[in-house]
């Protein structure tokens, strides 16, 4: 726990634009002390933490969770990936389980849609955002009442309430490496979920 916790508090106490001197002030302890901390120094007492994340309005849960997200890397080999298969389309995961929890998640897949197929829906979207980026193939975002063409080189982005469809446009293999964010977790690739 010692080596991430000081980044970890820092990035925080950033985040709020607040100095080591206020924040020692608030939580009653010394701006060296703090400083230690941040720097991984020394740990601080579990007092000492929680009067740290009151001051910054961070509950211990959400913290404790944002540090377990942050302490692992995952590693996921290309002969590794989760494949899902349905009519017409393919994702094959890039992100670990631990991505797919937390304030930050995401979600990132391999996506490949066949010719004439799409995924998506026209009627529904979902919250987030979508990043995409085509590596083979000419397709179609359709997006509300817009249509925009994409191929192979190109990256779109935009938010995931609008309902919106990814289309195989033309004779090839549509394929582009797609991130999420929020993540949905495993429920992203459930049967039921037509989601793109």
């Amino acid at each position: 726990m010692k080596s991430k916790l000081g980044p970890l508090l820092r990035a925080i106490r950033n985040s709020r634009h607040l100095t080591i001197k206020e924040v020692a002030l608030k939580a009653g302890v010394s701006s060296s002390l703090l400083s230690q901390i941040e720097r991984n120094r020394i740990s601080p007492s579990l007092d000492t933490l929680l009067g740290l994340l009151e001051v910054y309005g961070v509950s211990p849960d959400k913290f404790f969770k944002d540090y377990e997200t942050m302490n692992r890397v995952e590693i996921i080999k290309k002969d590794q990936r989760r494949v899902y298969q349905r009519k017409g389309f393919k994702y094959e995961t890039l992100s670990g389980y631990s991505q797919s929890k937390g304030n930050h998640s995401f979600t990132a897949f391999f996506l490949e849609i066949s010719p004439g197929q799409q995924r998506g829906d026209e009627n529904d979207g979902h919250l987030g955002r979508e990043l995409g980026i085509v590596v083979n193939g000419t397709g179609q975002l359709i997006y509300g009442g817009d249509i925009y063409d994409i191929s192979k080189g190109d990256a779109l982005s935009f938010s995931s309430q609008i309902p919106h469809v990814i289309k195989n446009a033309g004779d090839d293999l549509f394929q582009a490496y797609w991130i999420v964010t929020p993540a949905d977790g495993e429920d992203y690739f459930g049967e039921g979920n037509d989601k793109s």
